[in-house]
């Protein structure tokens, strides 16, 4: 099933509606974030609207469905940006959902909607990129004996807790392992981990784990090497362009509450927009969030033929960006901006989650140093 440009605005018309009318009443006061029970109600009208996969055996026009369709991925990373701008949190915790439905269909595991939606989906290992060595592996290189053992140490499940955040009802576990010379998957019940809640830094709509694995879990679900370097490429694409399109939709709705604010704030007589320092910062603000316009309208295409070094530049730099922006955001309200009820403060910590998950931003060096044969 293809869509075409007419069906994708459309789609995400019917998705601006769902996240401004439900997702945002629930979200408009930063210091109170909706619960675990609305996450559920609002995951469960996601589903019913066809915004979230519903199983992996009906194919429908869900979030990172049918990725190898241009105007789908264009649906996607939209999709993401509109409910990102209603609530980072809530967007990414159904990419994550999202993403665990493309990792299941391609393994042949078969999850129906509620088991979908408590599946917690891991795309990377305890720190990092792996350095240069994930890269190698993904392009096919040959890997020297120190590459083999820093990817078995970087997916050693028991060896290292993972630290994961994501809805607090979730059953099971789905997180790639290395087994011998290339990576595989495993799904493992909550309950044979060892489960601790963990402070977070931002995502306040969801909750923070620390994970470990006491004892070896079943056998993992295997792929020829080259299916198995597609299958984990495409997810860390996937996972690479959904957290840049929440940080955009995050910082769109930053970029509305510092000119509405700009424009009503007085000093020296007159509304703070008129002074060029706030004008500056709002200039920055809108700079950042065209950049990261640019980058996602680039990669509105079938995933297969994305580069993943480019994607990851672009997350590299563009992250980067989103960040300074939303301290700019703050700079704009002033005081006011680090007060919790205000909002500016939320979207700080929330564009700083997104930077450091799937090996956060500071790793993407060494992997591109791996992916360019620089190492």
């Amino acid at each position: 099933m293809n869509l075409d440009i007419e069906d994708t605005r459309q789609l995400l018309e019917g998705v601006g509606r769902f996240a401004r009318e439900r997702i945002a009443d629930h979200a408009s006061r930063p210091e109170s974030p909706p619960g675990p029970e609305i996450l559920a109600e609002l995951t469960r009208e996601a589903s019913a609207l066809g915004i979230l996969p519903q199983s992996t055996e009906e194919e429908g026009f869900g979030i990172w469905e049918n990725s190898t369709d241009a105007q789908a991925v264009s649906f996607s990373i939209g999709a993401l940006r509109s409910i990102a701008h209603a609530c980072p949190g809530v967007a990414f915790a159904w990419h994550r959902m999202a993403l665990a439905r493309v990792a299941a269909v391609e393994l042949g595991l078969v999850l129906h909607e509620d088991e979908l939606q408590r599946v917690l989906f891991s795309p990377t290992g305890h720190y990092g990129l792996a350095r240069t060595s994930l890269a190698k592996w993904l392009k096919a290189s040959p890997l020297q004996a120190e590459d083999i053992t820093l990817l078995a140490d970087w997916l050693d499940n028991q060896a290292h807790a993972l630290t994961l955040c994501a809805p607090s009802n979730w059953r099971s576990l789905l997180r790639p392992v290395w087994c011998g010379d290339h990576i595989a998957w495993q799904q493992v019940s909550r309950s044979d981990l060892e489960v601790c809640e963990n402070i977070q830094h931002g995502f306040d709509e969801l909750t923070g784990f620390v994970v470990r694995q006491p004892s070896p879990a079943a056998a993992p679900i295997e792929r020829e090497a080259q299916d198995a370097r597609r299958l984990y490429g495409n997810l860390l694409k996937l996972d690479m362009l959904g957290l840049l399109a929440i940080g955009a939709g995050a910082l769109e709705r930053g970029e509305e509450q510092a000119k509405d604010y700009a424009a009503i704030r007085k000093q020296g007589g007159k509304a703070i927009v008129r002074h060029p320092a706030v004008q500056h910062m709002l200039s920055d603000i809108a700079i950042a969030r065209q950049q990261a316009d640019m980058a996602l309208a680039q990669f509105a295409r079938p995933v297969d033929e994305l580069d993943i070094g480019v994607v990851a530049t672009m997350r590299a730099s563009v992250s980067v960006a989103l960040c300074q922006a939303a301290d700019q955001v703050i700079q704009v309200h002033g005081g006011i901006g680090y007060m919790r009820d205000a909002g500016p403060e939320k979207l700080v910590r929330d564009q700083n989650m997104l930077k450091l998950m799937s090996g956060g931003t500071r790793e993407i060096h060494a992997f591109l140093a791996g992916w360019h044969g620089a190492c």
